[in-house]
């Protein structure tokens, strides 16, 4: 776990659990929506709120969402039909 010394007097810090490093400090945090995607880049943090029919998830997850709702789900193509 990180020194408390680093730990800032107010605002929020985010921690990695597995070392316990501050990946992220910040002043404020967003109470206005209850789904958010953090961005962190260089130190800068932001937040994209989400509205409540969006979802998340990468390619793999969707893959193995339509193949357990039964379809067959075959590798992109690099052969461009004209």
């Amino acid at each position: 776990m990180e020194d408390v010394k680093d730990m800032p007097s107010k605002g929020y810090v985010v921690i990695r659990c597995h070392d316990g490093v501050i990946v992220a400090k910040l002043q404020t945090f967003p109470e206005e929506c209850d789904r958010a995607l953090m961005y962190r880049r260089n130190g800068l943090v932001s937040f994209m709120p989400l509205q409540d029919d969006q979802i998340i998830g990468t390619p793999t997850l969707f893959t193995q969402i339509l193949k357990r709702a039964g379809y067959r789900v075959s590798p992109p193509s690099d052969n461009i039909s004209s």
